[in-house]
This record gives structure tokens, sequence and C-alpha cells, in this order.
């Protein structure tokens, strides 16, 4: 498959990224805000309502973008991970769990903002990590069953695949994505 047809089979996927919790977070990553403990994060008390579930992983990291931007680089930010790579299998590729980051600024050089996805189940294969910014703002954050990237958005990719991550454990565990790529159509 050319990389022209792998980066096709990526605008069809939709990312189907939305927050766990229903209520998106309007961020700028300029800016440090305040965030109230997140579910399974080291401030929340064990056996509280906001602990994650001894037996799931969190998945946290920071995004940041090394992609010269054809838009503003401001905008909503999808993370979907996926049970196998959504380029390579688009069309058996499942979401297993997901974040959005609602206003995220990252036009600054250097600029960066967390990400959390929460109750994966761990195993033993690699999951496949995936995120865009909706640069050019025509994703409908209401419908992210549909969101997937097109022309002028910034997206995480490993030459013409997602990026491998490993929870094989429960618990906390680290990734970060880049932005690295613009799409070209």
């Amino acid at each position: 498959m050319t990389t022209r047809a792998l980066l096709l089979a990526c605008l069809a996927l939709p990312l189907t990224a939305c927050s766990s919790d229903s209520s998106p977070a309007s961020v700028d990553a300029a800016a440090s805000p305040t965030v109230d403990a997140a579910p399974g994060s080291p401030d929340a008390a064990p056996g509280s309502p906001d602990a994650a579930p001894a037996s799931t992983a969190r998945l946290t990291g920071s995004i940041t973008r090394s992609a010269a931007p054809m838009g503003d680089a401001m905008g909503n930010v999808y993370v979907a991970l996926f049970d196998q790579d959504p380029i390579a299998h688009k069309d058996t590729a499942q979401v297993v769990g997901n974040a959005l980051l609602m206003n995220v600024n990252l036009a600054a050089t250097g600029a960066k903002i967390d990400y959390a996805v929460e109750n994966v189940a761990p195993r033993a294969e690699a999951y496949y990590l995936i995120a865009f910014l909706d640069d050019n703002a025509n994703v409908d954050p209401t419908m992210p069953a549909a969101a997937g990237p097109d022309k002028g958005d910034l997206v995480s990719l490993q030459g013409v695949s997602a990026p491998k991550v490993m929870l094989t454990t429960a618990g906390a565990h680290t990734q970060d994505i880049d932005l690295n790529l613009v799409m070209p159509f």
C-alpha cells in the first residue's frame, strides 16, 4: 500500500474520541491549569469515587507538535487508543480508550498539553495510540464517532502507522505524543 493510500485510509478512520467523563476540559497549552484529581491519579484517595479500578491501566502523557501547522495550531485534540493499528486495519480496529481535549493552543514553539486515557484493560499485546488536532475546526465535538483528521489537521504517526504502546499491567503508564504530520489532503 502506498503512503498516499495509507493516509487516505487514515482520513476515513473515525477516532471515536470523546472524554470518558463527558465533561471535556478547555485548555490553553501555554497556561498551567489547575485540575481536580482525575480517576486513578495520585491525588485521588484510595477507595474514593475518583480512584481508578485496581485492575485497569491509565495512560497519561504530554502532547506536543513538531509539524509546522497550516492553520493556527489551536483547536480540539482527539486521542484514541486502539486494539490494533487503525491505519493497517481500518475496518476492524476498535477504540478501547479515548480523550477529548477542548480548545487546545499548541501555537507556541514548545507548547504541550497533558492527556489521560482511563480504565484500559491491560494485555500482553501492544495497543495503538493516535491523536490529531482539528486545526481547521471542522469536526463536530458532539459527534465524536465521526471524528477523523482531514486536510490541514495535525496528526501523530510513526511512519505510516499508529505508534504502539504497551500496557501489560494495571496502574499508571506514560506515553508522550508528537503531532508530527500535517494531513496533506
